[in-house]
C-alpha cells in the first residue's frame, strides 16, 4: 500500500506542481533563471525580463531617463489613486531625478524602472485586494 501511494505522488506531483496561467509560468521562470531567460508558453517565446527592465534597456539618455521617470511618477499616481500607493516609491522617483539633474542618466533609468515596477504591482496589489477581499473575512 506505502508503494502505491508513493508511485501515485511520483506520477501525479508533476501535473499538480505545474504552472496554469502565464502569469505562474513567467514568475516559475523567472524565479529559476533570473531576467534575460527565454521560456516558452503556449507554443510561442517569451522572455523573462519586466516591462520596466525592458523600458529601462534604452540608451541612456536625458530625453530616455526623464521620459520613465515621468511614466514612473504616473504609475504612482495611479496607485495612490487606488489607495495602493508603496511608502519607498516617491523617494526612488526622487532619487531618479536627483540622478537624472546629476547627468547619470544610467542609474536614473535603473531607479526609474524600480519606482514604476513597485507603482505597478501597488496597482495589481489592489486589483488582487478587490477580488479576494472575502477570503480575509473571519467565518
Amino acid at each position: 500500500m506505502k508503494k502505491l501511494i508513493t508511485m501515485m505522488a511520483i506520477v501525479l506531483l508533476p501535473n499538480v506542481a505545474m504552472a496554469e496561467t502565464y502569469d505562474e509560468v513567467f514568475e516559475m521562470n523567472r524565479a529559476m533563471y533570473g531576467k534575460g531567460h527565454t521560456f516558452s508558453w503556449e507554443g510561442k517565446e517569451y522572455s523573462t525580463n519586466h516591462p520596466e527592465e525592458i523600458e529601462a534597456s534604452v540608451e541612456a539618455t536625458k530625453e530616455n531617463a526623464d521620459a520613465l521617470i515621468a511614466k514612473a511618477k504616473a504609475e504612482n499616481e495611479a496607485a495612490a489613486k487606488v489607495g495602493f500607493e508603496w511608502k519607498l516609491t516617491k523617494g526612488i522617483i526622487k532619487d531618479a531625478e536627483a540622478a537624472s539633474a546629476e547627468g547619470d542618466y544610467s542609474k536614473a533609468l535603473t531607479l526609474a524602472a524600480q519606482a514604476k515596477y513597485h507603482a505597478r504591482l501597488g496597482v495589481q496589489q489592489q486589483i488582487d485586494a478587490e477580488k479576494n477581499w472575502h477570503l480575509s473575512v473571519p467565518q
